[in-house]
């Protein structure tokens, strides 16, 4: 069993979990001149991609995954019954689920002295021909022919408790198509569910799938408990991302960071859009949410005494750019992966000395915008580059058209798809579609790897306010 979810994990990280590598290598997709990934030496630039999507799932999300197995695992072995046969993991539709499931679940067994056999949906992607689906989900989970009847069902769930077997699907996504034919998958497994009491279901969703499956099929009338993961705290994310930080000496400066966050006169940068009211509003929230709680964290460490070691102000300054950071990102750690290597610098020390230092700001020039003779000198002065952090912000989020909304839509319920299953969600000519995937890939709100498209996780929290403000079946954040 260990072997099968090992397996099944492996293949994933080599084909399937990508956290910023398409955002980084995309050609269609330039990212801002001064963005640290489009000026890094090639060895380094791959190098911190490789070490961020090397980072372990984060521990919390594995402690929730475990915990809720565990509990729902004990509960259905104390009394087998079909209303306790199953428990449902709900993730975003940018984060992968099926990889922290597996993660969760394979710690989970290593644990245990009584391992279960298990029956793994190893798919990696929607089947091409979503007609297959029902016929791959039996073949893959080992299933028998389902022509039986009630009395047989009978027999079968009061079969000795050494029958008993977990069955896993990592990702309900992959297993429908929103079509006119791509729900038989789904209704074959909303039949499986409470006809063997035996049998217990551990089920992989986003969020948006599972809303467009409990309004279409009721699919949750016949499932057990739901379990969200986690949204990631500051300092969560910050011990998560320390050995990145630690790895390639990323400075976090308080001249640069501290105050920034805590001068009101930052909110002049934001993009004031009238057109876009709602997300203007959002944005001048973010930024006085920011400057709040870096000026409370302030006052609080000059008025009240502590027994902790007292802190630097860099790492004053570290905590208040990461608690912003997951407040920007919603606490999602694949966005906050993505947010935090937008806002990345890398950029000679003199240089970072001349923007931080007191003089009048009218007067400093940023390093991008020194005369070449100037940047020649700064180097003589001082030549180390090095990687610096600066206030991580969202991506504005360009005008979208409702076709644009519908298709991005569709993004979010599957969690990725292509080019020729999205055309036949929507029932367009793929050409036609393709031509709209280019359009919003050359925008930044699309990756693609190969013939897969999905959303760029760093525009998501923006795009899920968006799509709720225009009705769409979205639980709002």
């Amino acid at each position: 069993m260990a072997n099968q979810i090992q397996k099944f994990r492996q293949w994933l990280l080599e084909k399937r979990h990508f956290r910023v590598a398409w955002f980084a290598k995309d050609a269609q997709h330039k990212p801002a001149p001064e963005e640290a990934l489009s000026n890094l030496p090639d060895e380094m630039a791959e190098a911190l991609i490789d070490a961020v999507n090397g980072l372990p799932t984060h521990p919390r999300e594995l402690a929730t995954v475990k915990e809720a197995v565990e509990k729902a695992l004990e509960e259905w072995q104390h009394d087998p019954h079909p209303s306790t046969n199953s428990i449902v993991l709900l993730g975003d539709p940018v984060s992968s689920v099926s990889r922290i499931l597996s993660d969760g679940v394979s710690e989970l067994q290593s644990e245990q002295e009584e391992k279960l056999p298990v029956h793994l949906l190893s798919w990696v992607e929607r089947p091409a021909h979503v007609a297959s689906i029902k016929q791959q989900v039996k073949e893959k989970l080992g299933l028998e022919e389902d022509e039986f009847n009630e009395e047989e069902f009978e027999e079968k769930s009061k079969e000795a408790d050494a029958n008993q077997h977990l069955m896993i699907v990592p990702n309900l996504c992959w297993c429908f198509l929103r079509s006119a034919d791509g729900l038989d998958g789904l209704d074959y497994l909303q039949e499986l569910l409470p006809r063997n009491q035996n049998q217990f279901w551990i089920l992989g969703s986003g969020i948006v799938g599972w809303d467009y499956l409990k309004s279409t099929l009721k699919f949750h009338a016949y499932c057990g408990n739901t379990v969200n993961l986690p949204q990631l705290s500051g300092k969560e994310l910050k011990s998560w991302l320390e050995p990145v930080v630690q790895q390639f000496e990323i400075r976090f400066p308080d001249a640069a960071l501290h105050k920034r966050l805590q001068n009101p006169d930052g909110l002049l940068d934001i993009d004031l859009d009238a057109g876009h009211p709602i997300e203007t509003l959002s944005d001048i929230g973010q930024e006085v949410s920011a400057t709040v709680r870096s000026s409370v964290r302030t006052v609080k460490a000059e008025i009240l005494p502590s027994d902790e070691p007292e802190s630097t102000e860099e790492d004053t300054s570290k905590l208040d750019y990461f608690d912003r950071l997951a407040n920007i990102s919603d606490g999602i750690s694949v966005v906050a992966l993505q947010l935090f290597i937008k806002s990345l610098r890398y950029r000679e020390d003199k240089e970072i000395e001349k923007l931080d230092s007191p003089a009048d700001e009218d007067t400093q020039k940023k390093p991008e915008e020194l005369e070449p003779e100037e940047r020649s000198k700064a180097s003589s002065k001082d030549g180390q580059l090095r990687l610096i952090a600066s206030v991580p912000k969202l991506p504005p989020l360009p005008d979208l058209s409702q076709n644009d909304m519908y298709l991005l839509y569709s993004l979010m319920l599957h969690g990725d798809m292509t080019v020729v299953a999205m055309a036949q969600s929507l029932g367009d000519a793929p050409q036609v579609v393709n031509n709209q995937v280019q359009m919003l890939r050359n925008s930044g709100l699309i990756e693609q790897r190969g013939k897969v498209i999905k959303i760029n996780p760093a525009h998501y929290p923006k795009l899920r306010r968006e799509l709720v403000k225009n009705n769409f079946v979205i639980e709002a954040p």
